[in-house]
């Protein structure tokens, strides 16, 4: 009887060792999780708006999307394009106020304007805006961002240089556009020291270009492709035209020599969308409030030449240009 009670003694004893054993072994493994580790990693709602769909809008939103993945950021991207209609973009920016977007990012001075007109709160960032201060987006505490502005009188002594027997150079912009009201005014007084006419066409939309055009190119032997979001748009029309007319086109942006001009000098617009991201990432973090970003002129000027327009045209550029320039088919 006592070696029964014995082995049972015996048995629960190493039960419970057993069971002991267990639990440490799930201590070991069971670690508590750090706050780093249950914490969920932030995902930011931005609303990106451009006045219109091309292509270098659309570079500067690539350029801008792609420093915020390089800074480490979760986004979750809301993109409107407004199809060129100013109450349109004014609607988008007033929908992405009420959404209480984390960040807003305005590409090009109509939806910068709209942007920073529909919130005093949520910081807004703009990119390719050239003249801030003439539309209005410097007084802000909440809106900074990147000037492209293009070195317009650099542009014109560049295009001298290529055509030295110019006399008059062609422009068409849009007048309710600040950015291109200002680049037309530099082009004026650039063109008086070179001895060049500027011959400016104002429209305000896509079917007064046409007309514009038709008018303009009786008499011009360049046409100047500054950036203007209606030019851009009427691009493929203008490049026809002046190929029909063997008049070169030459752009303040490479997005026009990608598009077909014969020649470009200027900053790419994903460079300045870029280092918009690199401000609004700097926002997000909590490092800077948008009041203690210094609005930024981009300028990182290339030139663009157009091989097979060249040789369309006829047209022979100096070899020290050929030299310095990006060759695209």
């Amino acid at each position: 009887m006592k070696k029964n009670i014995l082995s049972i003694i015996m048995m629960f004893a190493g039960l419970l060792l057993f069971t002991a054993c267990g639990s440490k072994e799930e201590q070991k493994t069971e670690e508590p999780k750090t706050e780093t580790q249950t914490e969920q990693k932030k995902v930011y709602k931005i609303g990106v708006t451009q006045i219109v769909d091309h292509p270098a809008l659309n570079d500067s939103k690539m350029g801008f999307i792609d420093a915020l993945k390089d800074a480490g950021l979760e986004t979750e991207i809301d993109d409107k394009v407004a199809n060129g209609e100013i109450p349109t973009q004014q609607l988008i920016a007033k929908q992405f106020a009420e959404d209480k977007k984390d960040l807003i990012f305005a590409i090009a001075t109509p939806s910068a304007q709209a942007a920073a007109s529909s919130t005093d709160t949520i910081p807004v960032v703009f990119a390719s805006v050239s003249d801030p201060e003439g539309a209005g987006l410097t007084d802000k505490a909440n809106v900074t961002g990147t000037s492209g502005v293009p070195e317009i009188e650099k542009n014109l002594e560049l295009l001298k240089k290529v055509f030295p027997n110019v006399k008059k150079v062609g422009i068409i912009y849009n007048t309710s556009e600040q950015n291109s009201v200002f680049q037309v005014e530099i082009a004026e007084q650039a063109g008086k020291r070179l001895g060049i006419e500027i011959l400016a066409e104002g429209v305000t939309s896509a079917p007064e270009f046409m007309s514009a055009l038709e008018k303009l190119s009786r008499d011009i032997d360049v046409f100047f492709a500054i950036q203007d979001n209606t030019l851009s748009s009427s691009f493929p029309a203008l490049l026809e035209k002046m190929n029909a007319l063997k008049i070169p086109i030459f752009g303040a942006n490479a997005v026009y020599t990608d598009r077909g001009a014969l020649i470009s000098q200027g900053t790419t617009d994903y460079d300045i969308g870029y280092r918009a991201g690199e401000m609004a990432a700097a926002i997000l973090k909590g490092e800077k409030t948008p009041k203690d970003i210094t609005i930024e002129v981009v300028q990182k000027p290339k030139i663009s030449v157009n091989k097979k327009n060249m040789e369309l045209l006829g047209i022979k550029i100096p070899d020290d240009v050929m030299k310095e320039a990006t060759i695209t088919e």
